[in-house]
């Protein structure tokens, strides 16, 4: 399969131990393929690194942010990158800590159609999570449940930000302003895209916890997280 119309984005914030093995990885599984990091200015270097690593690698794209604005903020960021830059076809979200394994790119991009987006989940049968604590587990279930219940959703996995869009879901996103910036944003775009006629497909996939680095992850992101769930409840009533 020809990947030059496949765009994969990536939001780092700090990943500078992260970044460039899986980079490397990506092109290794797909190659051909457009990587574009979206880094919110990490102060441990991340954005230099990549320039670094891969000044002579046209398929490596780095768009540069002034500071930290969210990680859903950095995904919007990188699809109006690829979609005015890159022309791509075919949109793919993925964290940059090797928690997504880039083993199943194929699988979601074979799945792709014009009104098709596929998702990851961790939640399927054959689908598995590794390094976990019990806290993490607890919390995304609940978080999973409570969106399935709130906003109606018949996603397994509702907040795994690892997903493949066709070019026509990505300017819907781009045309709309979004109420939440972090991981929520999923569940709020996956409302949104099934508001106007997109479907949702799911495959198994294993998720790891991070390989190297810190968590982005905190406790002040997960009570805003609540709050955010509201309001997309709300808004969406």
């Amino acid at each position: 399969m020809n990947y030059n119309q496949v765009a994969i984005i990536i939001p780092t914030y700090n990943e500078r131990t992260n970044i460039v093995s899986l980079v490397r990885e990506i092109l290794q599984v797909i190659p051909g393929t457009q990587v574009v990091v979206v880094d919110d200015n990490s102060p441990d270097g991340t954005a230099k690194i990549i320039s670094e690593s891969f000044a002579k690698n046209k398929s490596v794209c780095l768009v540069k942010r002034t500071k930290k604005q969210g990680r859903g903020a950095a995904v919007l960021a990188g699809f109006h990158y690829a979609n005015k830059q890159l022309a791509s076809k075919i949109y793919i979200e993925m964290d940059a800590d090797h928690s997504h394994e880039p083993q199943l790119l194929p699988a979601l991009i074979s799945r792709v159609n014009a009104t098709t987006v596929v998702c990851a989940s961790r939640y399927l049968p054959g689908a598995s999570i590794s390094n976990w604590s019990k806290l993490r587990s607890i919390f995304s279930w609940l978080s999973n449940s409570i969106i399935r219940l709130l906003l109606h959703s018949s996603l397994t996995d509702n907040t795994n930000g690892y997903r493949a869009y066709p070019i026509a879901a990505v300017r819907v996103l781009l045309t709309t302003k979004l109420s939440t910036k972090n991981y929520l944003v999923l569940a709020e775009t996956t409302k949104l895209l099934t508001k106007h006629g997109f479907k949702y497909e799911e495959v198994p996939s294993h998720f790891s916890n991070r390989v190297s680095g810190k968590s982005n992850t905190t406790l002040s992101l997960l009570l805003r997280s609540i709050s955010d769930l509201v309001k997309i409840w709300l808004q969406s009533k």
